[in-house]
């Protein structure tokens, strides 16, 4: 099998992996953002604001941060939209995506 033929069919079973976690994949609409960054806590407090930016404190790790843009995840297909990019669920989808090509690997 040359190159151009181990690339054509890689390309061939990541769309199939692809439409096969399409079908199982479920839209979770949700918020990230008002979490710790270090440990995921959703126990978070108002700490001040120096400077005009509002502060945090995990109660959890005890670390402070500044406030985190908040991310809304509202995608029906998941990576058409930059924004994806650092969504959980589309990073979620890409793990099953690459489970599911590694499956049809081991069928070839």
């Amino acid at each position: 099998m040359n190159t151009q033929e181990s690339f054509d069919l890689n390309k061939r079973r990541c769309e199939i992996a692809m439409q096969q976690a399409l079908q199982s994949w479920q839209v979770k609409p949700q918020t990230y953002g008002m979490e710790c960054p270090k440990c995921n806590s959703t126990m978070i407090g108002k700490n001040g604001h120096p400077g005009g930016v509002q502060r945090y404190f995990c109660k959890s790790c005890h670390r402070n941060f500044k406030q985190r843009p908040l991310l809304e995840c509202d995608c029906l297909i998941p990576g058409n939209q930059l924004k994806c990019q650092s969504c959980p669920q589309f990073k979620e989808f890409l793990e099953i995506v690459k489970q599911k090509v590694d499956d049809l690997r081991k069928l070839s």
